[in-house]
């Protein structure tokens, strides 16, 4: 029996989000997004103890499911198994894995572990661009909708990216900052309130083909705000970094009335007045996590202040960033 385990880090968007899904990115000029991966990581095991045709599915805590081809256009972990192996005769482990509905990129990062898995299982290579639009088309085909790829490109490389959007796919740019200064500054709360992407990003998707004047605005705004992010990381300008976080979330607001309910605009207040110097949704909004700019040492405090705020809720990053995707041991 042969064994493969692989970890891909989740990823906080700082501003840009959205314009990554096509092609909305083409739409405006120099569109980018900005992201850091963070230490909330998906850990999958995968072997080749099933029967063939089969894939076995086990999440720890639950039972676990035995899963064929015909369910590959409606589950992404049928979508991911049977592309990589169509024979199937794999079983998955999900040892690790991000809260449901974090809006932190989770799902993305479980199709990227769980491919370079089945790739190294078989001893095969794919270049990161193919693997990223592989599983982005697998992505839309199980959502039904259309699918963005800034979530890919932090599970495999890790650290602190721009995802330029550009004709042909994305040109992806590690920036030149210093990732301590970044993880010093960032801490990541889940909320407990569960959001649902495809809704919120299908809305506006829509809006912005059909040329709402209010969402192509929007969407400009979130564009500019992210180049200005990008520039404030590059500059190790902290000021700077917070306000184009603000400004984002801002603009972000304005795209549709779900991507902050009341419920999460009271924590969002509730974390200003604990300190924060910028707050955004992460994903598409609506609920999720939280990402928090502040000054080095006061994320704990902010964190602790919220969970007075919701009994579900909990910090899950502060003070690091997360490396690139990894396989950790093949048997």
């Amino acid at each position: 029996m042969r064994v493969v385990e692989v970890t891909a880090p989740c990823r906080a968007d700082l501003a840009g989000g959205t314009l990554d899904i096509w092609p909305l990115g083409l739409l405006q000029d120099d569109a980018v997004t900005v992201n850091v991966a963070i230490p909330v990581l998906v850990r999958v095991q995968v072997s080749t103890d099933a029967p063939r045709g089969k894939v076995i599915h086990h999440v720890a805590g639950l039972a676990a499911r035995v899963l064929t081809h015909d369910q590959a256009h409606t589950g992404l972990t049928a979508a991911v198994a049977f592309h990589f192996a169509p024979h199937g005769g794999i079983r998955i482990e999900v040892l690790e894995q991000a809260p449901v509905g974090s809006g932190l990129g989770g799902s993305s990062a479980y199709a990227v572990a769980l491919a370079r898995a089945l790739l190294a299982l078989k001893g095969d290579l794919m270049e990161d661009h193919r693997l990223v639009a592989t599983l982005r088309d697998l992505e839309a085909r199980v959502l039904g909708t259309p699918a963005g790829t800034q979530d890919y490109w932090a599970a495999l490389e890790g650290g602190v990216l721009a995802v330029h959007v550009v004709p042909g796919g994305e040109e992806v740019e590690r920036l030149p900052v210093d990732e301590v200064w970044v993880g010093e500054r960032l801490s990541v709360f889940f909320t407990g309130i569960v959001h649902h992407s495809g809704r919120v990003n299908w809305q506006i998707y829509r809006r912005r083909i059909e040329e709402d004047a209010g969402t192509v605005e929007a969407l400009g705004a979130i564009g500019r705000a992210a180049s200005r992010c990008r520039e404030a990381l590059r500059a190790g300008d902290a000021a700077a970094v917070g306000a184009a976080i603000a400004s984002e979330w801002e603009a972000r607001r304005k795209l549709a009335p779900e991507v902050c309910p009341p419920d999460l605009a009271h924590m969002i207040d509730a974390a200003y007045g604990a300190g924060a110097l910028a707050v955004k949704a992460g994903g598409a909004g609506g609920g999720g996590s939280l990402l928090f700019w502040h000054e080095p040492g006061e994320g704990s405090r902010i964190t602790d202040s919220l969970r007075s705020v919701t009994p579900d809720g909990r910090p899950l990053s502060s003070g690091m960033i997360g490396s690139g995707c990894e396989v950790l041991k093949a048997v």
